[in-house]
C-alpha cells in the first residue's frame, strides 16, 4: 500500500508538475506582470517595423483588461520591453541591459510551415510548467487590425491571453482537431446518444446537422458512434455559450476559463488536450496552483489603472565579467593553466566584436585585472588576454568575486553576464548565500562553471536563481568541456540573422591518443558550408604530427594554421561542397593528454537558414531529488522556425562515476515528450540515481528519413507528403551543460513505474463474430519511458467514471481483459516507445449496451502502476447476425399485418357471398 500511495504522488508529481524551471524575468507583485519581453527576429526587415510595433502595444494593451476580467483581478500585464533588431535604425529606442533575445517571452520571428501566421507558444513541459516563448510572425502582426485576420484567428487581445495562458500558467487547449483520433472535434458525453463538439462550454450548444459542414461524406463513424473526419462543426455566434479561453474564444462573450463547479463548468469527460495532460483538472485549477496565486499570492483587487507600459530597447552589445578561482587548490590537476587556456582562446576566437568584457579572480579576496572594455579587433583581444591568471595561491571567497563583477556591471544598468569558475568550497566570507540576494536584484545572469569534483555545491543553485546555466568540468576533461562551458555563455550575445548563424558539424574529444593515426568524419549538409572552419585544440603541438581532410570529390588538404599561444590548429574554407568529409590526425608516440576536434560552418545562402540543434535539461540544474522530480533531458533540431523530424538524437551523459550512458530522445509525443513532430525530442533520464555532478551533450544526424514538418504528416498514418523537404545527410551538435543530484537513491530501489499512457485510440470495432474492440498505443517503460514494463492492466466498462483514477482498482465496477479474451496481440508489453496494438473481446454486460470506455495502465516488475490512461470511447453497432434476423422478423411482422389486414377486408364479401348462395339455394328449390 506504501508502495501504491509513492507511485500516486510521483506520478501526480509528473502530471501537474507548477515548477516555473522556464528561464524568465517575469514578476508578478501587487497583480501587475512585470519585465515581460518582446523580441524581434534580425530576420524580421523594417518594412513594417511602425506598424508591428504599434500592433504590438495595441494587442497587449487590450489583453491587460481580458487578462485582469480572466483572472478574476488578480493579474494584468503591466511593464513591456520591446527588444529591436540592430538593423532596425529608423527606430528611436533606448540600449537594452539585460533583455535578449533567446531569452525572450514573446518572439517575432518568419513563420513556421506548420502554423503558418497562426500565433502559436512553445511547450515542452508538462501540465503546470511554464512554455518557453510565444511565436508571432511579422504577417500576424502587420495585419492584426484588419477584418479578415479578426475573423481567422480570433480577436488579438484573446488570441494573446489564450497563448499566455499556454507560456505562463502550462495549461494546455480544450478543443479538437480534425483527422485526429486522439483529440477529435466531436465527441459523445457518457450516458447519452448527443454529439457533441469537443468545447468546454457553460452549456452545450445548440447544434444539429445543418450545423455541420462537410468536406466529403459526412457520416457517423461506426468505431466511435461520432461524426467522421469529414465532418466539422460550424456554429453560428448568436448560437455559441459561453466557452473557455482556452477553447472557443472567437466570440465577444467568452472572457472566462473553466472550472470545476461555476457556472463556467469544466467539461472533464471531453477528450482534449488539456484534460489528457492535466488529468482532467480543469483549467482555473491548474492557474490557481501557480506559484503566482498558490498560497493567495496576488488576491483579488480593484484597480484604477490597467494600462501597460512599454520601452523599445535596442542592444549595445553585451557584457561580460570572468570571474576566475585563483586559490591554492588550482593548482591541481594544472587547473589554473587550462583555465588560462580556454579563456585565450574564448577571448581570441569566440566571444564576438562589440561584447563587452572585464576580469576579475578571488581567493581570500577579489580584485579587478581588467575593467570592462569592448571588444573591437585583435588590439582589444590581445589587451585582455594579457591579465588572465596563471598563478594559484589563497583561500577561497567566491561572494567577494562576485561583488566585483556586480561594480564592474553596475555603471552600464541591470543585467550583464558573468562567468564563474571556482573549483573549491567556500572559505572566506561573504558567501553565496550572502550576496544572492543582489545578484537577483541585479538582473544579472550567472553561468556556473565547477572545476572538478570538490568545487561548491552551491554554485549550480546560483545559476538557477539568476537565470542562467550550469556547466561541469571533471579534472579527467583537459579541454573540449571547458571550452564548451566557455562557449555556453555567449548564448546571451545578441541575436544574429540567420546568415550569421555559427552550427557545429562536429565537437568531439579523443583521449589518451598516441602513436596512433585518428580517422573520422563529418557531413555538410546543403544548408551550410560558407566559412568552414575545422579546429584542433592540442596540449603540445609536437604531438601534433601529420593533417589531412578529404573532401567529397577527393580534394586533400593537409595545411594547418597554427597558434600556438593558444594551442589551436586551423584550417579554414570559404565554401565547403556537401556530403561526407573524411579526416585523418597522425600523432606522435608519446602520451598525449587529449585532442578536440571542432567543425564549425554557417549557411551557404541568405535565403535558406541552417539546422540548428539545442540541448539542455529542462527542469533546471539541481535536482534535491530525481525520485520526486526525474531528470527530463531535451534536444531542439529545427531550421529556422521549422521542426525538422525524423532525425536521430542521442544524449551523451557523463555520469558522477566517470562512466557513461546514451539515451536515445524521442520526438513522439508521449511520456516526457508533450508534443508529436514539432522538432523537440525528448526523454527521462532514469540512470540519475547517484548523488553528483553529471554531463550532458546532444548528438543529432539524419539516418535518410529526416525532413522538415511543413504539416502534412500524420504520425499514426506514417505518411510523409511528398512536398516535405527531405534534409539530407546532416550532423549536428550541442552542449547541455550539467545539472547535479543532492540526494541519492538507495543501492537497488526501483524509483519509477512506468509512465502514464497519453495517446490511447481505438482503432477498430466489430461485432461478427464476437464483439472485439482493437486500440492503438505506444508502450511505456518499465521505468518512466525506458526498458519494458511487466504487464499491463485493460478495463472496459459501460459506465465512464468507472475507468478514473480513483476507481480503476475497483474489481466490481469494470471488466478486466484476460489473455483468453485477446484475439490479436499480446497483454505482453513490449519496448518503450513501441506501437502496440491488441484487440480483445468485449463481453456485453446487457444486449442494450452499445457503447463501452475503455483505458489501461503499466505495470512494473516491482508492481509499481502507472495512472489509468486517457478513456477512450468503443461504439458497438448492432451485431451483424442478429441484424439480419431483426430484418427477417420486421418482414414477417409485415406480411403478417398485410394478411391480416386482407382477412379483415375479406370478411364482408365472405358473409355477403354465403347470403348470396343462400338465397340461390332457396330460389332453386322453389322453381318447378
Amino acid at each position: 500500500m506504501i508502495t501504491r500511495c509513492v507511485c500516486i504522488v510521483l506520478l501526480t508529481i509528473l502530471i501537474f508538475n507548477v515548477d516555473p524551471t522556464h528561464s524568465t524575468t517575469i514578476s508578478l507583485n501587487q497583480n501587475a506582470y512585470s519585465n515581460i519581453v518582446v523580441a524581434i527576429s534580425p530576420d524580421v526587415p523594417n518594412t513594417w517595423s511602425e506598424t508591428i510595433l504599434q500592433n504590438i502595444q495595441l494587442m497587449i494593451r487590450r489583453a491587460s483588461s481580458v487578462l485582469y476580467r480572466a483572472t478574476k483581478k488578480r493579474a494584468y500585464f503591466k511593464d513591456v520591453r520591446i527588444l529591436i533588431p540592430e538593423s532596425w535604425s529608423n527606430v528611436q529606442s533606448n540600449i537594452s541591459t539585460w533583455e535578449t533575445y533567446s531569452e525572450a517571452d514573446v518572439r517575432v520571428a518568419p513563420a513556421a510551415l506548420v502554423h503558418g501566421d497562426k500565433p502559436y507558444t512553445i511547450q515542452s513541459g508538462g501540465c503546470g510548467q511554464p512554455g518557453e516563448y510565444i511565436h508571432l510572425t511579422p504577417d500576424y502582426l502587420r495585419t492584426l487590425t484588419n477584418a479578415n485576420n479578426t475573423s481567422v484567428f480570433g480577436p488579438p487581445e484573446k488570441v494573446f491571453v489564450h497563448e499566455w495562458s499556454h507560456l505562463r500558467y502550462g495549461v494546455f487547449d480544450e478543443f479538437g482537431h480534425q483527422n485526429d483520433k486522439k483529440l477529435p472535434l466531436f465527441y459523445k458525453p457518457p450516458n447519452s446518444e448527443e454529439i457533441l463538439p469537443n468545447l468546454c462550454t457553460n452549456k452545450q450548444p445548440i447544434f444539429t446537422t445543418k450545423d455541420v459542414v462537410t468536406q466529403g461524406p459526412c457520416r457517423i463513424d461506426p468505431t466511435t458512434g461520432v461524426y467522421n473526419s469529414d465532418c466539422v462543426y460550424n456554429l453560428l455566434p448568436q448560437f455559441v455559450p459561453d466557452t473557455s479561453l482556452m477553447s472557443d474564444y472567437s466570440v465577444d462573450s467568452v472572457v472566462d476559463f473553466c472550472e470545476n463547479d461555476q457556472d463556467l463548468a469544466h467539461a472533464f469527460k471531453a477528450p482534449n488536450k488539456h484534460n489528457a495532460m492535466c488529468g482532467s483538472r480543469s483549467v482555473w485549477a491548474v492557474i490557481t496552483r501557480h506559484p503566482d496565486f498558490a498560497m493567495n499570492n496576488n488576491p483579488p483587487s480593484d484597480i484604477l489603472s490597467i494600462e501597460p507600459t512599454f520601452q523599445i530597447v535596442r542592444s549595445g552589445g553585451s557584457r561580460f565579467v570572468l570571474v576566475a578561482d585563483t586559490s591554492g587548490s588550482m593548482n591541481n590537476y594544472s587547473r589554473i593553466l587550462r583555465l588560462y587556456e580556454t579563456s585565450r582562446r574564448w577571448i581570441k576566437y569566440d566571444i564576438s566584436d562589440g561584447s563587452k568584457l572585464g576580469l576579475v579572480q578571488f581567493s581570500h579576496n577579489a580584485i579587478v585585472t581588467s575593467p570592462i572594455v569592448e571588444i573591437n579587433g585583435d588590439a582589444s583581444r590581445e589587451a585582455l588576454i594579457a591579465p588572465l591568471p596563471v598563478n594559484a595561491v589563497g583561500a577561497t571567497c567566491i561572494g567577494c568575486g562576485l561583488l566585483k563583477a556586480l561594480e564592474l556591471l553596475a555603471p552600464g544598468g541591470p543585467g550583464g553576464v558573468i562567468l564563474l569558475l571556482t573549483d573549491g568550497e567556500e572559505t572566506d566570507k561573504p558567501f553565496i548565500s550572502n550576496v544572492l540576494p543582489e545578484l537577483v536584484r541585479s538582473s544579472a545572469r550567472v553561468v556556473s562553471i565547477a572545476f572538478g569534483r570538490t568545487a561548491e555545491d552551491k554554485i549550480e543553485n546560483l545559476a538557477d536563481k539568476t537565470n542562467g546555466k550550469s556547466y561541469f568540468i571533471d579534472d579527467n576533461d583537459p579541454s573540449q568541456g571547458l571550452n564548451d562551458a566557455f562557449v555556453g555563455s555567449l548564448t546571451y550575445q545578441p541575436a544574429v540573422s540567420a546568415y550569421q548563424i555559427i552550427v557545429t558539424l562536429l565537437n568531439r574529444q579523443y583521449q589518451n591518443v598516441a602513436g596512433d593515426a585518428i580517422n573520422d568524419h563529418f557531413s555538410v549538409d546543403s544548408t551550410v558550408g560558407r566559412n568552414l572552419i575545422f579546429r584542433v585544440d592540442y596540449t603540445q603541438k609536437s604531438h601534433l604530427k601529420s593533417f589531412s581532410l578529404k573532401s567529397p570529390n577527393g580534394t586533400v588538404y593537409t595545411q594547418f594554421a597554427y597558434d600556438d599561444g593558444v594551442k589551436v590548429a586551423m584550417f579554414k574554407l570559404p565554401e565547403a561542397e556537401v556530403g561526407t568529409w573524411y579526416f585523418t590526425l597522425t600523432v606522435s608516440s608519446s602520451i598525449m593528454e587529449s585532442l578536440a576536434v571542432q567543425v564549425t560552418s554557417q549557411t551557404r545562402s541568405t535565403t535558406i537558414a541552417p539546422i540548428k540543434t539545442e540541448c539542455s535539461v529542462l527542469d533546471g540544474d539541481t535536482f534535491d531529488n530525481a525520485k520526486a522530480s526525474p531528470v527530463r533531458i531535451l534536444a531542439k533540431v529545427m531550421q529556422d522556425s521549422n521542426a525538422v523530424v525524423q532525425a536521430k538524437v542521442k544524449a551523451h551523459i557523463e555520469m558522477p562515476s566517470g562512466q557513461s550512458q546514451i539515451l536515445e530522445l524521442l520526438d513522439n509525443g508521449v511520456s516526457a515528450d508533450t508534443l508529436a513532430d514539432d522538432g523537440i525530442y525528448s526523454r527521462f533520464f532514469v540512470g540519475a540515481t547517484s548523488g553528483g555532478r553529471y554531463t550532458v551533450e546532444c548528438e543529432v544526424w539524419d539516418d535518410d528519413s529526416a525532413y522538415v514538418n511543413d504539416g502534412t504528416f500524420v504520425r499514426h498514418r506514417q505518411k510523409r507528403s511528398t512536398t516535405s523537404r527531405m534534409t539530407g545527410a546532416f550532423t549536428r551538435r550541442a552542449s547541455g551543460g550539467s545539472f547535479k543530484i543532492t540526494q541519492s537513491a538507495a543501492v537497488g530501489a526501483d524509483i519509477y513505474p512506468p509512465s502514464r499512457i497519453t495517446d490511447l485510440f481505438i482503432v477498430e470495432v466489430r461485432t461478427n463474430p464476437d464483439m472485439t474492440a482493437t486500440i492503438q498505443f505506444t508502450a511505456p517503460g518499465e521505468d518512466l519511458d525506458s526498458g519494458t514494463a511487466a504487464s499491463y492492466e485493460i478495463r472496459y466498462s459501460p459506465v465512464f467514471d468507472d475507468l478514473r483514477e480513483t476507481n480503476f482498482d475497483s474489481a466490481n465496477s469494470s471488466t478486466l481483459v484476460q489473455q483468453e479474451h485477446v484475439v490479436n496481440g499480446s497483454l505482453q508489453p513490449m519496448v518503450s516507445g513501441s506501437q502496440q496494438i491488441i484487440t480483445f473481446v468485449v463481453m456485453m454486460k446487457s444486449e442494450d449496451t452499445r457503447t463501452y470506455y475503455i483505458a489501461l495502465r503499466a505495470t512494473d516488475a516491482s508492481g509499481q502502476a502507472a495512472l489509468p490512461s486517457n478513456i477512450v470511447t468503443a461504439q458497438f453497432p448492432l451485431n451483424e447476425s442478429a441484424s439480419s434476423l431483426s430484418t427477417i422478423a420486421i418482414i414477417g411482422i409485415i406480411v403478417g399485418c398485410l394478411l391480416g389486414l386482407l382477412l379483415i377486408a375479406a370478411i364482408p364479401y365472405l358473409v355477403h357471398r354465403k347470403k348470396y348462395l343462400s338465397y340461390k339455394a332457396a330460389d332453386t328449390q322453389s322453381k318447378p
